[in-house]
């Protein structure tokens, strides 16, 4: 028999299809414990914000995401401390409130590290607020360890879930199912669920601590995902992301004196301590920009941030720390937004946050 590229490329992708069919997963079984997140040093499933442009953020969000009526965002669902043998595929249903939220259509991508990928269900029932997704890596590749994005879809916000203050919306998860190379099971101790809130305004309040964070070298529109935390002399700590135009919110905020601390991969962290704040005002920080140039995140700019450059350099590659423009190469724009920064440290550069609140 005379086997044409046709006839080969439907052998192949029979057998990829048998691959699926036979491939053993194992559904979750979530007690109500586990609903709250993952045993330590098992597999977990969550839902998590991520920033416009990335695939997937790892820092968790300790405060619920504020969004105002008409906004689009992001989220990843995220298989999260895979361990061995790791996992080669997966599928998921998520269950959303359609009063107040609506699936993008189009919008729900395999997450990169799954590629190449085969996909079995892709579907959006915006009429149910309902989403189905299932999806294999294919041929000779390896299973995925750690965090792993098995896929991305985006959300509208078409109502506000306030009043009451604080009521929020969920994006449920479930029907989880995961399975490694060669039908070897893996189980799922916990799926983490995300809420949020939708306002009409989508206004700053009493109780948040508000700012802009920017960055060198980026376009005033491309300022989103820039990381501020706060941590608090008794303890606690919060987190959040900025927006597009590099304004943060971190919703109520209990009362407590803060050091903010304002970072991205690739740029001088900048602090700014004994922040004293109330829960019966808005605390708002003046600006902040951070500094191009520290590749390796050791707070200062030298001869090794160079030298990382260099090794990457003319590189393509997604989300590469070194891209400090996110143009989207590596290449001399990038050595000089580090190189006219040489010798500068955080500690030299630190965050002038001169609180002024509202009450």
């Amino acid at each position: 028999m005379i086997f044409t590229r046709n006839i080969f490329w439907r052998i192949l992708t029979s057998a990829l299809l048998m691959v699926l069919g036979s491939m053993v997963w194992i559904q979750a079984s979530v007690s109500p414990a586990a609903a709250e997140g993952p045993t330590a040093g098992e597999t977990g499933m969550s839902v998590q914000i991520i920033p416009v442009g990335d695939d997937f953020n790892a820092a968790s969000l300790d405060t619920t995401p504020v969004f105002k009526v008409g906004d689009t965002f992001k989220v990843s669902i995220v298989a999260q401390n895979v361990q061995d043998p790791g996992i080669f595929g997966g599928q998921f249903e998520i269950n959303y409130e359609t009063g107040y939220l609506e699936a993008v259509s189009g919008s729900l991508t395999p997450g990169i590290a799954m590629q190449p990928v085969v996909i079995a269900v892709n579907e959006i029932k915006p009429n149910e607020g309902l989403v189905k997704y299932a999806a294999s890596r294919q041929g000779n590749v390896d299973n995925l360890k750690g965090n792993v994005v098995l896929a991305t879809l985006s959300f509208k916000a078409v109502a506000a879930t306030e009043p009451p203050e604080g009521q929020t919306t969920t994006i449920h998860l479930q029907s989880v199912k995961l399975g490694a190379k060669g039908g070897v099971e893996v189980s799922v101790s916990g799926l983490v669920d995300l809420d949020v809130i939708i306002r009409e305004d989508g206004g700053n309040g009493k109780g948040d601590i508000a700012g802009d964070v920017k960055i060198e070298g980026r376009a005033a529109d491309k300022q989103d995902g820039h990381k501020v935390e706060a941590v608090g002399a008794k303890g606690g700590k919060l987190e959040t992301l900025t927006e597009t135009n590099g304004h943060f919110v971190i919703q109520k905020a209990p009362a407590d004196t803060y050091t903010m601390t304002a970072s991205r991969p690739g740029f001088l962290a900048a602090s700014c301590p004994e922040v004293k704040h109330v829960t019966t005002a808005l605390t708002t920080l003046k600006d902040a920009t951070l500094l191009a140039g520290d590749i390796n995140s050791d707070a200062v700019i030298d001869i090794t941030d160079a030298v990382a450059i260099g090794a990457v350099f003319g590189s393509t590659t997604a989300n590469e720390v070194a891209d400090l423009n996110a143009d989207g190469v590596v290449d001399v724009l990038d050595l000089i937004l580090m190189a006219a920064n040489f010798g500068q440290t955080s500690a030299g550069n630190p965050w002038l946050c001169q609180v002024a609140t509202e009450l």
